[in-house]
């Protein structure tokens, strides 16, 4: 699996590079890079979910995905709890890095390469505790303002929208008609080469010199990248799950910081340099940590 995991990241730093040499030969540019980040987000993503659900129903299915929502909100805690100690209070932008990883476009390409699509469905049930979390915790965590969580944002979230949906086709729909069908699975063919173009040409936009002298970013690459997932490894050895299912929630744990790191800190007036760098910097160095990471963990579950 090891050699898998290599190989698939290979693969998505080819397609980051054409990202970056997109945006630096000016055939993308920010407004680009902003319309494709929709195109993923209200597209491409949310029918990667559909697809992952809209199976013939088996009920010993839904079980380990109700086991996987339970360990992810556990993993969540713990996540939160080492970047409050670790980043300190102060640095909301870090312990948001730490917290949220980017399943979306960097976990599900890699769980699909590694484990297979049928596993898509283990990472959908993530994102149901995933998308509540982000639009509630998150968003005070980064804006420091009560009136800005919004029960409307979390019920309108794509993602959160998809899995009702796919969680409908999978209780009461066997199988879809050819067109439907054919339709979810060019659009969520899409999603692997959006999301590594959209992270390339950032990549491209960015002032790296300015990113490395900030001292805050090492520790909270090392924290989201290491920390994380090691204390996830003894959590993960008392679920009651199919080694591969844990590998999913392990490769989510794994994975970079989400790329929401630098637009909510835009949003909210925090410094836009910072978390640019961690969602760059922790994108790059899981390229190295990943396989590290999870051949430990390969190990001992």
């Amino acid at each position: 699996m090891v050699l898998i995991l290599i190989k698939q990241i290979v693969v998505m730093l080819a397609m980051m590079s054409i990202g970056v040499v997109l945006f630096k030969i000016g055939q993308i540019d920010e407004k680009g890079v902003a319309q494709l980040s929709n195109l993923a987000l209200y597209v491409a993503t949310p029918c990667v979910v559909i697809r992952s659900l809209a199976i013939p129903f088996d009920a010993a299915q839904l079980q380990s995905g109700l086991i996987v929502m339970l360990f992810f909100a556990i993993i969540f805690v713990a996540s939160v709890v080492v970047g409050r100690f670790g980043c300190g209070k102060a640095d909301h932008i870090g312990t948001f890095a730490v917290v949220f990883s980017n399943t979306g476009f960097v976990g599900i390409p890699l769980i699909q390469g590694i484990l297979g699509d049928e596993y898509v469905f283990f990472v959908t049930m993530t994102m149901v505790v995933g998308t509540i979390t982000f639009w509630t915790y998150g968003v005070l965590l980064m804006s420091g303002d009560k009136n800005e969580v919004s029960v409307k944002k979390i019920l309108t979230n794509p993602n959160l929208i998809a899995v009702v949906v796919g969680i409908i086709l999978f209780f009461f729909v066997d199988q879809l008609p050819y067109i439907p069908q054919q339709v979810l699975n060019a659009m969520a063919n899409l999603n692997t080469g959006l999301g590594m173009i959209i992270l390339g040409a950032t990549l491209g936009a960015s002032n790296i010199g300015l990113m490395v002298t900030d001292t805050r970013l090492y520790k909270a690459i090392a924290l989201r990248l290491v920390a994380v997932p090691l204390v996830c490894i003894p959590i993960l050895m008392f679920m009651p799950a199919p080694y591969e299912v844990r590998m999913v929630l392990m490769i989510a744990a794994a994975a970079p910081a989400a790329s929401a790191t630098s637009m909510l800190a835009l949003k909210y007036g925090g410094d836009y340099s910072y978390g640019t760098g961690l969602a760059i910097g922790t994108t790059i160095i899981s390229m190295v940590t990943m396989p590290l990471v999870l051949a430990l963990a390969m190990q001992v579950l």
